[in-house]
């Protein structure tokens, strides 16, 4: 179990439980990309959000809806859980209570996370330290990742279901936070993509994902229920697609004479 909040002076905090927390491995990248791309760099935002809810995971890429009975999704930074514990506030000197294993403090001040790992005599032990953009002055793709660690957009072609063609788009093939692949694109892929898939009067119970636009956007729609996804844009007013779906690939375009695929 993870506490996940805000720094305050004199060593006092503010947190709310995280179910699915771990180590600054796997919430770090987390956090950041939330910071980043889902509200836009400001801090206070993230901090005052973080503090609304109880968390079962946290997860930048929540759509509008969830599908599990047991959590809510906030869209852009994770899922709730259905019963809320209420804000925790303490000391870090204080003992730990609880079954908390890590806790991890906003410093909106400085932009920066102070991680703490609870020790087995149930005190709070300062582990380390970082800063919310830990490559200041680098290129940042719209994917989240950082061109110093080797993100950068290769031309590709996104393969759909029975589809004679494949569309334009490019690739990130670095790692990232919810370990999906990610793709951008323009609107006239876009357009294709939901022509492509858009159901029939005939498919009311079809099971398969779909594209639609709304307005300028576009929702990638699930089946089930599941809540529409809305596409981000980046910096260069390309769709990002930073999820898996099922039956969509893509083709890496050969550099040379090399090729991949998936």
């Amino acid at each position: 179990m993870t506490l996940i909040g805000v720094a305050a002076s004199g060593g006092a905090y503010a947190g709310r439980l995280l179910h699915d927390g771990g180590s600054p491995d796997e919430v770090l990248p987390l956090l950041r990309r939330i910071w980043q791309h889902t509200f836009t760099r400001h801090t206070l935002v993230l901090a005052d959000a973080l503090l609304r809810h109880d968390w079962t995971r946290l997860y930048p890429a929540a759509p509008r809806a969830g599908w599990a009975d047991r959590e809510r999704p906030v869209p852009g930074v994770g899922f709730t859980t259905l019963l809320q514990d209420g804000i925790r506030r303490g000391q870090v000197s204080a003992p730990v209570e609880g079954y908390l294993e890590w806790m991890y403090l906003v410093d909106v001040a400085t932009d920066t996370v102070v991680v703490y790992e609870a020790t087995r005599h149930g005190r709070w032990l300062r582990h380390s330290h970082h800063l919310l953009d830990p490559d200041a002055g680098a290129t940042v793709l719209g994917c989240g990742g950082y061109t110093t660690h080797g993100h950068r957009w290769d031309p590709a072609h996104l393969w759909l279901p029975d589809a004679r063609a494949g569309l334009d788009a490019q690739i990130c093939l670095a790692k990232h936070p919810n370990a999906a692949t990610v793709l951008r694109f323009g609107d006239t892929t876009a357009h294709a993509v939901c022509a492509a898939t858009a159901p029939t009067p005939g498919q009311a119970g079809r099971r398969e994902p779909w594209l639609r636009q709304v307005g300028i956007e576009f929702d990638l729609v699930w089946p089930h229920g599941r809540g529409p996804y809305r596409l981000r844009r980046d910096t260069d007013g390309l769709l990002l697609l930073d999820v898996d779906v099922p039956d969509w690939s893509w083709w890496l375009l050969p550099i040379a004479s090399e090729g991949a695929s998936r």
